[in-house]
């Protein structure tokens, strides 16, 4: 699945959607007022290669904000 295909699927709401389509929403709306000048896409696309959750890539968010942009370059 493409992050553009994740981030549709949330559309109708993330109480219900799958974690990939969640994690989009989050990418999409909240990633970059915690973590700044960040890619939405090439964060959910490092963070889906890592197989992380995104309980997992909040909590870096808030805690470790130097390790999101480096998941850039990991997918």
């Amino acid at each position: 699945m493409t992050y553009e295909e994740a981030l549709k699927a949330s559309e109708s709401g993330v109480a219900h959607a799958a974690d990939h389509a969640f994690m989009a929403s989050f990418c999409a709306g909240t990633l970059q007022t915690l973590c700044g000048a960040v890619s939405p896409k090439l964060v959910w696309e490092g963070a889906q290669a890592r197989g992380l959750s995104t309980t997992e890539l909040a909590e870096m968010c808030s805690t470790r904000p130097h390790e999101v942009a480096g998941l850039q370059w990991a997918g």
